[in-house]
């Protein structure tokens, strides 16, 4: 079983300064920037899949272009996947759910999905909203722009009656649109809606905007949603096998509850898909999630155990650790998720190490351009000082020195800035257009350039800059305007600080020990009643004591220990999603290992059509076994590495030694068990040792019934491993 992990341009600067919370540079375009896939190796990463959706790719221009010209495998995309991860690429329906039809239409999206280079396209789904018979109104909003109506302002009457859905359609509707509403298809001018547009009862408002180009009504949007998910998956499909493309195609379904789920499935393995995604899940329950996966999980293996053929099986937006045996016994194959990721800055508990242990990563914030100057600065004072405490604690140095120190750059850094100002002011490379461009000579060009930043805000340092790039040494500033924005600078810091030093030596006194709780507390404690996060105190009592950082082994808790447990901007908060991830990763490895079952290609594979062709042919007894068996991948192996059961043969095959130790070897350090059918023991026992150096336990089988029972008691199954369907058909119809 495969995790996916979405992307959404989820990426650290690789070199960021975290003393003086700094880019490396500061044009994002021109910095390393790593994703998770750059920041572990190929043995930790904590994916095993990345899902791009268009909605995504259609963020920026430039990305897309970037995106379609190279596919997402090159360096040149922005993205450079490494070609061991697989991608799925769907259209994105969560961002066009309160659009009357997908912008997309299919062959558009087969071509796209080609351009990308992915592992496997995804059909156009229409996220079905709520469940029943449902009324819903959509309404373009670019006929509120110019109008003095707003959506806000629609009559009760009508919202009460019917869900109105509000939003941008686009400039031209794909061409299928025409067959489902002509009437907004070939108007490309939108005038704006009058009062007069939603006069009358419902009935008749609902009536008048029937032909309206502007509005689509529908008295049952539910039904019509499933069923345009349905035809596209037909269609598709249909185009799909006509084209010889390079991707895999899985079909997307959409319900509201488990029997429409199961009566999509049967619908659509009708057409002989052999990669189903469960879409709509995203933020249930475990409980209905659970319902829906054993639904489609026992169409699935009923199909599988009557065509003796093998599915996969995805589940968009799943989470749920409470919920991992239940996929693993309904065979879901893979599944994706961000909200690991996105938990490090969306809420509380954002610091993961398990399900059950999880803490809140303390708050140390910026200031907001909207506030004072003189607050801005006092905020990044204050910041400062207990991020200095913070990693002194870390280190088990002392916090009353660490103070003092940070302090004593600061103030040079004041310091030293007039003389280095009446020297440099009208140099040659502050007369520059860009800000941008004098910010960077100057960051690095003064000694304390970071520093100012770092302790008397980005506004202080900005300001200078603005200076910097309008003196002009013919008509050059009066030095005052730079002495005005040091003099308050200095009056914030020589009247509190360092504010903390002297109370903290005091406590370090008494004790005898530095880099104490109760030292580092008292720091904490202070600065997070200023910034009025009072409420959290017992989160971040509990934070600091335990330290959890210390007990994670994950690379990024090793290289920047406490930095990860601060909540403050994006370099820290992505790591820690980052770190979240592999947290969660490594419960769904334990819960779910990672499992291999193979046999040795022989020489008829690259003369048959499939790689499960050949199994059902030429290595039927071992097919029949194993093909239906959760959570396990499986396939052939050979010289040339493992050849997934869905995929085209290799055109030659070798079972050389040597090679097969290590292209089997390298695939095998991301599993933890390999299952190898082996009757003829054609496979050497110096690869056999290859793959448990790697890591990964691996045993070998003559008889297929002895592997199948030796997989399913791996994971503590049961012969008939498929948990009840407790849904009575007939309770949940349309």
């Amino acid at each position: 079983m495969r995790f996916y992990v979405p992307e959404w341009d989820d990426n650290v600067d690789a070199h960021y300064d975290f003393e003086h919370d700094e880019h490396s540079r500061l044009g994002k375009d021109e910095r390393e920037l790593q994703y998770i896939w750059d920041i572990f190796d190929y043995e930790t990463t904590p994916i095993d899949g990345v899902l791009i959706s268009r909605e995504q790719v259609e963020e920026s221009a430039t990305k897309f272009d970037r995106l379609t010209s190279y596919g997402v495998y090159d360096e040149r995309s922005g993205l450079n996947v490494p070609d061991w991860l697989p991608t799925i690429s769907d259209c994105g329906a969560w961002g066009y759910k309160s659009l009357p039809f997908p912008p997309y239409d299919n062959g558009e999206m087969l071509a796209f999905y080609e351009s990308l280079n992915v592992t496997v396209g995804v059909t156009i789904d229409h996220l079905v909203l709520g469940s029943g018979h449902e009324a819903r109104l959509y309404l373009d909003k670019r006929a509120f722009d110019e109008s003095t109506l707003t959506p806000t302002a629609l009559p009760e009457e009508l919202t009460d009656e019917v869900d109105v859905m509000v939003d941008k359609w686009p400039a031209e509707w794909p061409e299928y649109v025409v067959d489902y509403d002509p009437t907004i298809y070939d108007d490309h001018t939108v005038e704006p809606f009058e009062s007069e547009d939603f006069e009358g009862d419902p009935a008749t408002v609902l009536e008048r905007l029937r032909t309206d180009p502007r509005a689509v009504f529908r008295e049952d949007d539910t039904a019509f949603r499933y069923q345009l998910t349905l035809d596209n998956a037909e269609e598709m499909k249909h185009l799909y096998d006509a084209n010889d493309y390079s991707f895999r195609l899985m079909v997307a379904i959409q319900g509201w509850d488990p029997m429409s789920y199961i009566r999509a499935a049967d619908e659509v393995l009708e057409l002989e898909y052999q990669y189903l995604g469960i879409g709509g899940v995203a933020g249930s329950n475990a409980a209905r999630i659970r319902d829906i996966v054993t639904g489609v999980g026992n169409v699935v293996k009923e199909y599988e155990r009557t065509r003796k053929t093998r599915l996969d099986t995805h589940v968009f937006g799943f989470a749920k650790t409470d919920a991992f045996d239940t996929i693993g016994k309904t065979g879901m194959s893979s599944f994706d998720s961000a909200s690991m990721l996105r938990s490090a800055w969306t809420g509380g508990d954002n610091y993961h190490l398990d399900s059950e242990r999880r803490y809140d990563a303390l708050r140390v914030r910026f200031g907001s351009n909207r506030d004072p100057f003189e607050d801005q600065i006092q905020m990044a004072l204050r910041g400062q000082e207990t991020l200095h405490s913070l990693r002194a604690f870390d280190d088990s140095r002392s916090i009353s020195e660490a103070i003092r120190e940070w302090a004593i750059d600061a103030e040079q850094a004041l310091d030293a800035l007039v003389p280095y100002l009446e020297s440099h002011r009208h140099d040659d490379a502050y007369d520059q257009r860009l800000l941008r461009d004098v910010e960077e000579h100057f960051r690095d060009d003064y000694e304390y350039g970071r520093e100012l930043r770092a302790s008397f805000s980005r506004t202080f340092r900005n300001r200078l800059i603005k200076l910097l790039r309008d003196d002009d040494p013919e008509s050059p500033l009066d030095f005052d305007s730079y002495q005005s924005l040091i003099d308050t600078a200095r009056v914030q810091f020589d009247e509190e600080f360092p504010r903390m030093a002297e109370p903290v030596r005091e406590l370090e006194d008494r004790a005898g020990t530095v880099g104490a709780f109760d030292q580092v507390w008292l720091v904490v404690e202070d600065y997070a009643s200023w910034i009025e996060d009072d409420r959290l105190l017992d989160e971040y009592k509990r934070l600091l004591r335990e330290e959890p950082w210390r007990e994670c082994d994950c690379r990024i808790c090793k290289e920047h220990g406490i930095e990860v447990a601060v909540f403050r901007a994006n370099n820290r908060n992505r790591r820690r999603g980052f770190h979240n991830t592999k947290r969660f990763y490594d419960q769904f490895r334990e819960a779910l290992p990672r499992t291999l079952i193979a046999t040795p290609a022989s020489d008829s594979l690259p003369m048959s059509g499939s790689v499960e062709g050949h199994l059902l042919t030429e290595r039927t007894d071992f097919w029949s076994s194993v093909h239906d068996l959760p959570v396990a991948e499986i396939g052939v192996v050979s010289a040339d590495g493992v050849h997934e059961w869905w995929s085209d043969p290799p055109i030659s095959i070798s079972l050389e030694t040597s090679e097969m130790a290590d292209s089997i070897g390298d695939f095998c350090v991301r599993y933890q068990n390999a299952f190898l059918y082996d009757p003829d023991e054609v496979i050497h026992e110096d690869v056999l040792e290859e793959i448990e150096q790697q890591g990964c336990k691996v045993a070998t089988f003559r008889d297929p019934s002895t592997l199948r029972a030796a997989v399913l008691d791996q994971l503590g199954y049961e012969s008939e491993f498929l948990p009840e369907f407790m849904v009575q058909k007939g309770l949940m119809e349309f």
